[in-house]
């Protein structure tokens, strides 16, 4: 993949998710219909062989996606016919998140996120992510808006408190490379109903497996297909990670890291993930 058909790719990404900004009068969607719409082009994004087919597959889904949303009170839609990208809703239901990926076919993906907000009149407002991660030297470090987003497939959402403001913890995947995947813990709070991702939430001893402290972000890379375990425990209210271990005696090479069998776990605590043993 040419850098100019990521940049062309990222353009018509803004303006379609632009697009959806606009007021319009509201329709009567048959949402079940429209899923299945939807879940027709997510399946040739992640499925088709051909990666200008997987381009423009891309480009019909954001343009679906976006027409459906605009119908009114759409934050209500469950989207129960859609399952070949993630969609998940924060437990107090302040705003939803639709993720997905795209083979560029060179061994890398590019992520690909909105979010959508709730509103009194019933009206879009959706918020596209704009994934940089290809630009950064440091993914772990760096707080960042929606227009220099670290590109995550967000499979959970933990809401936690600090000095009286909602927090919000995303657990999301990466694909990355052809040898390495990787998940991240990002901790995300809303400014003004804009996105503002990372900062100091993470506290934890030195280990060649984690980011080099301090990081406003845990990166996760292993060995892909390993398998590598990244979730939160409701009732223990914990993060639970996969502990890893190196296949050839070398941690610092992520594409020999794979799961020991043993957990590590990370608490809520004064503000910060803190790395703690469980009792």
């Amino acid at each position: 993949m040419t850098k100019h058909c990521t940049l062309f790719s990222l353009t018509l990404f803004s303006a379609i998710f632009s697009f959806g900004q606009l007021k319009t009068d509201s329709k009567t969607f048959n949402i079940d219909k429209e899923g299945k719409i939807l879940e027709q082009y997510a399946i040739k994004i992640q499925e088709d062989t051909i990666i200008q087919n997987r381009f423009i597959a891309d480009s019909l889904f954001t343009k679906a996606l976006v027409s459906t949303l605009k119908a009114n009170n759409s934050f209500q839609f469950s989207f129960d016919s859609l399952h070949a990208i993630k969609h998940i809703l924060s437990p107090d239901n302040k705003f939803k998140i639709f993720s997905w990926q795209i083979d560029l076919g060179d061994g890398t993906f590019r992520q690909r996120a909105a979010i959508q907000f709730p509103t009194v009149d019933g009206n879009l407002k959706l918020l596209p992510l704009f994934d940089q991660s290809d630009f950064m030297l440091n993914t772990a470090v760096g707080i960042n808006d929606r227009q220099h987003w670290i590109g995550a497939i967000y499979y959970d959402i933990i809401p936690v408190q600090f000095q009286g403001e909602t927090l919000y913890t995303l657990l999301g995947y990466d694909e990355y490379t052809n040898g390495i995947s990787r998940k991240i813990i990002e901790v995300m709070k809303l400014v003004n109903n804009e996105p503002i991702f990372g900062g100091d939430y993470f506290s934890y001893p030195k280990d060649p497996c984690f980011p080099l402290a301090p990081a406003d972000r845990l990166v996760y890379q292993y060995k892909k297909g390993s398998n590598a375990i990244i979730k939160y425990d409701a009732m223990s209210k914990l993060i639970v990670v996969s502990e890893l271990t190196s296949t050839e005696k070398d941690l610092k090479n992520p594409s020999t890291l794979v799961p020991s069998g043993n957990e590590l776990y990370f608490n809520w605590i004064n503000g910060k993930w803190t790395f703690v043993q469980k009792k």
